[in-house]
């Protein structure tokens, strides 16, 4: 058997390596997808506009969804990363996770940042391909939405931070396709230590969905790395 199978091995024709093809060649620009497209339900479009009107009055940021373009790092404290010299590919850093192609099929979002009230909007629309039970948004979901959500609002407030803790009451179902809004602030500092949380209900404010509360610990710079020669003097 084995000899057979080596034979057929050698029978059949290589299979051709398919070259890798770069994300994006200079300049090209990280796509901000955090803006209405196809998949926004007309109700998710009706509160971003809401949101985004109101937004320059009452102090807020509209995010992008990349963290450390060049034209938007100098706007919003916190979320600055490297230096000019940073490529376009390290530009197009995700402020929240979109793995999923094609519009409307995951989460769907848009973040309004005010750093000086410590405070974080995010406008979510969950969906199909996040369901848990048939027709709800799946626990990790929405999980994942809160520590992204409470993250972005602690690394804009201190610089680098890593999850500690992330503490969830799930209150009500989330339907898919339903419109949510999250409400994070930061509730108080001791040290490094940031203490968060967020409420997150259906975008009317009718319906609480979940009540969270996390722990992020801010870190320091980068190490620089070891030195040969006489560094260790």
């Amino acid at each position: 058997m084995l000899r057979q199978g080596r034979a057929l091995a050698r029978a059949l024709p290589a299979v051709p390596r398919v070259p890798r093809v770069p994300l994006c060649q200079r300049p090209c620009p990280p796509r901000d997808l955090a803006v209405p497209n196809a998949g926004w339900s007309e109700r998710m479009r009706r509160h971003y506009g809401r949101l985004l009107d109101t937004a320059g009055a009452e102090g807020w940021t509209r995010l992008p969804s990349f963290r450390r373009a060049r034209h938007h790092r100098h706007q919003v404290p916190g979320l600055a990363g490297g230096s000019d010299g940073d490529s376009d590919r390290d530009g197009d850093t995700r402020l929240f996770p979109r793995a999923i192609e094609g519009d409307g099929k995951g989460f769907e979002f848009a973040m309004f940042l005010n750093v000086p009230k410590g405070r974080l909007r995010c406008l979510c629309q969950p969906g199909p391909f996040l369901e848990g039970h048939p027709g709800l948004t799946h626990g990790g979901a929405i999980a994942t939405l809160v520590d992204t959500s409470l993250g972005t609002l602690a690394l804009a407030v201190a610089g680098r931070v890593v999850t500690a803790n992330l503490s969830i009451d799930y209150v009500a179902p989330v339907p898919l396709l339903s419109v949510l809004l999250l409400e994070a602030s930061l509730q108080r500092r001791e040290g490094r230590k940031l203490f968060l949380g967020c409420d997150l209900r259906d975008a009317e404010g009718d319906t609480l969905h979940a009540r969270a509360t996390g722990l992020f610990i801010q870190q320091g710079p980068p190490k620089e790395p070891a030195q040969g020669g006489d560094s260790g003097r």
